[in-house]
């Protein structure tokens, strides 16, 4: 019976407890309550703001009123920073049961600090509030989690430079997210991400940007010691296409804040 017990033990630290399970725990129990008391707040809330219309309203002429548990959804899903958090969740979780994927981190990580300065830049000056007078899930999902994505990245063995890229494709499932809240309510996200005028995609164009100045930020971290960044101009050439498309962003970006 006592050799059955240590077995047990033996094979749980083995295979589930490590040196990094307080942190992932701590993580998990940290998101998970953000998480929550997020859909509470989207659930209870009686307060019209730009996008969401819990008494009914009126956005751009437009009578607006989301009574409904599928409009409330909706627009709980529409938000990034939710969107985010809940892909966080899932890998501090799966880190916590010993599956964490480094691949997954390495699309969301890029993704949920270009939200945290997106909302800093965008949306906090309009609160008029304090950080600290911030509700705990505001606080903790757009300032928080910064210390988090740097504490697990210390971890992460290595970020291939064309890793970098692969941050684009949760900011395509938000966009479809965004899209998808307005084909059903016809509100746009944070009444700032207007995906039908150009201002709409001159904000998703700088948000392209800044993650992927993030990416390749934790790109040179990682290879900061090597000669050029252990770039090779065999790999550089592959990427040709992608660095002319980025280019073009950036000049698309010049031009609109140009003739704002």
């Amino acid at each position: 019976m006592n050799k059955s017990i240590v077995l047990f033990h033996e094979t749980l630290k083995k295979n589930i407890i490590n040196e990094r399970t307080p942190f992932y725990f701590i993580s998990t129990i940290f998101l998970f309550f953000s998480i929550v008391l997020s859909i509470s707040s989207s659930f209870y809330s009686n307060e019209n703001i730009s996008d969401f219309f819990p008494n009914e309203g009126y956005y751009y002429d437009t009578k607006i009123h989301d009574k409904t548990i599928i409009d409330r959804i909706c627009w709980y899903f529409s938000q990034i920073t939710h969107h985010t958090i809940i892909l966080l969740f899932f890998y501090f979780f799966l880190a916590l049961i010993n599956r964490k994927s480094e691949a997954y981190f390495k699309m969301v990580a890029p993704l949920a600090l270009t939200i945290s300065v997106l909302y800093f830049l965008y949306l906090y000056p309009k609160q008029k509030l304090k950080l600290y007078q911030l509700p705990y899930w505001n606080f903790f999902s757009h300032f928080m989690i910064i210390f988090l994505i740097f504490g697990e990245f210390m971890y992460i063995s290595d970020y291939t430079f064309k890793e970098t890229t692969h941050c684009f494709l949760f900011i395509l499932t938000s966009l479809c997210a965004v899209f998808i809240n307005y084909t059903l309510r016809g509100v746009w996200s944070y009444n700032l991400i207007k995906l039908d005028r150009l201002k709409g995609w001159y904000l998703v164009s700088k948000a392209v940007v800044i993650m992927y100045l993030f990416s390749f930020m934790f790109y040179f971290f990682k290879y900061k010691n090597k000669d050029n960044f252990g770039l090779k101009s065999k790999e550089l050439k592959k990427c040709v296409l992608f660095f002319s498309g980025f280019v073009n962003i950036i000049f698309f970006i010049w031009f609109v804040h140009i003739n704002k």
